[in-house]
């Protein structure tokens, strides 16, 4: 016998609420780890070019979050989105996507 217990959310008021600038996402054996990262330039002053000219120096991503599937969930998750960005682009149209350029480490982590 089945039965359907109803699911209630709740959202507490501490829950930061972030833009993901930019995610990195690492595996091993026994699961995923996506990081999300909120990213700030460092700028030096260029006197040379202009008394206001700030050359970017490094970009400092600060982590913001962290969260970590197992593998059944990861594909889980996948099957959502794919189904969500399906949806999506059949109400506002495809979406586009830059082009990327190669990896140059061996590592096998991956940022967007």
């Amino acid at each position: 016998m089945s039965r359907n217990i109803p699911i209630k959310v709740e959202r507490k008021e501490e829950v930061p609420s972030f833009y993901a600038e930019s995610i990195q996402m690492v595996h091993s054996i026994s699961g995923f780890k996506i990081i999300i990262f909120k990213d700030q330039a460092e700028y030096a002053t260029e006197p040379s070019i202009g008394p206001n000219a700030l050359i970017p120096r490094a970009i400092i991503k600060e982590i913001v979050a962290e969260i970590s599937f197992s593998p059944h969930q990861l594909k889980i998750l996948l099957k959502v989105v794919e189904e969500q960005i399906k949806a999506y682009e059949s109400r506002f149209g495809e979406i586009a996507l830059p082009e990327q350029t190669k990896k140059q480490d061996n590592t096998t982590a991956t940022f967007i």
